[in-house]
């Protein structure tokens, strides 16, 4: 990928670039969400960070361009962009430098940075990621959501008894919302619960102290073609609404998060609230 930082000048066509793009990419999901009958406001886009560095400027465009979501699927690279970007579950948006006197954030009022993470979470990752994060999409075991459950217990019992308050384990969120990770596609290396799995799990999930299940996420197959991509969204919709039919207290079962660069209009179309956009955002090399 292009570079757009050049020193601490950020390569001004490259800026417009990835405005373009951002604007391309909401008229895209609104002219969908109005196909479907559905308001644009409706779907929040997440922009893919995974091709950037923490310093290259691509995350600074991305932000300049109005992303407020940004999202990563590998848990070092969401750490390096977090704890240099700043970041919390809130939104807070704390650089861990100061922005140059020429960044393109600098007039920016309304800053705010959610960052999201999408890929395979390894429990012994868990613990790293909980202090940023704002919704983790892809909890695809149990044992998963126990390992989150556990740790957020165990780390708001620390800063309890930490006599400063001041611990760094105050930094940990009393929650964190999730997304159950479905497998929709009949591709091998998928992962996620099987779609009737999930109404086994979701009692025991709702249930939990630490962990918000705020709905679904689903990944299209690789190979398919348009039929089978929107067969397999609708699918997932359809597990969404059974789930919230069999449990109508779980208020908050709203999200679904669905789509990428090359199917997020279809996505959008069968019901996303969510969609993940990454190599569409990027400048052309």
């Amino acid at each position: 990928m292009t570079l757009v930082a050049k020193g601490s000048l950020l390569i001004m066509d490259v800026l417009r670039e990835v405005q373009e793009k951002v604007d391309h990419t909401r008229a895209r999901i609104a002219e969908a969400a109005r196909r479907a009958g559905r308001a644009p406001d409706e779907i929040t886009l997440v922009g893919v960070s995974k091709y950037a560095t923490p310093n290259d400027g691509m995350v600074e465009a991305m932000l300049a361009a109005g992303l407020r979501d940004l999202a990563e699927n590998r848990p070092q690279r969401f750490l390096e962009k977090a704890e240099y970007w700043g970041g919390a579950p809130d939104g807070r948006f704390e650089p861990r430098a100061p922005l140059a006197p020429d960044s393109p954030l600098r007039d920016k009022t309304d800053l705010e940075l959610r960052w999201h993470f999408i890929g395979s979470l390894q429990r012994n990752k868990v613990r790293k990621i909980l202090p940023y994060v704002a919704l983790i999409h892809s909890v695809d075991s149990w044992k998963l959501l126990e390992a989150i459950d556990r740790i957020l217990e165990e780390e708001n019992e620390l800063a309890k008894r930490s006599a400063s308050g001041n611990d760094s384990n105050a930094r940990f969120p009393e929650s964190v919302p999730v997304l159950l990770e479905v497998h929709i596609s009949e591709d091998e290396t998928k992962q996620g619960f099987a779609p009737g799995d999930v109404f086994e799990i979701l009692p025991r999930a709702l249930a939990l102290k630490r962990v918000e299940i705020r709905g679904l996420m689903g990944m299209a197959g690789l190979t398919a073609n348009e039929v089978e991509t929107r067969r397999q969204f609708a699918s997932l919709r359809r597990t969404l609404e059974e789930c919230r039919r069999r449990f109508p207290n779980a208020t908050e079962l709203k999200e679904l998060s669905m789509g990428m660069s090359g199917d997020f209009e279809i996505a959008v179309e069968e019901g996303a609230t969510i969609v993940r956009i990454g190599s569409s955002l990027y400048p052309e090399e």
